[in-house]
């Protein structure tokens, strides 16, 4: 073999190790796109979890928060009542 051969199967075994390191490079940018398009899906599974939970919450909180509940409320534990016309004084 030659100076010339030499070279060339220098240069070939470069570009194959070039090619090489390029193909493990695309499978670990492939394997971690898919792992973060996972994590993605998952979060947006936990949001309409939560979005549910939050209108829930929401639903709850203006059924309690109603005027016969709190009124009711008022007369049972706290024994109040609504005052008879006689008992209000007006102030002007």
């Amino acid at each position: 073999m030659g100076i010339n051969d030499w070279r060339w199967l220098a240069v070939a075994v470069a570009l194959w190790l070039l090619v090489m390191v390029s193909a493990v490079a695309v499978i670990n940018v492939v394997h971690t796109s898919r792992l973060k398009l996972n994590q993605l899906e998952l979060a947006k599974r936990q949001t309409g979890v939560y979005q549910v939970a939050w209108g829930q919450y929401r639903l709850e909180q203006g059924t309690l928060a109603t005027y016969s509940r709190v009124e009711l409320i008022a007369q049972k534990k706290l024994g109040m009542k609504v005052p008879e016309l006689s008992e209000m004084v007006i102030i002007q």
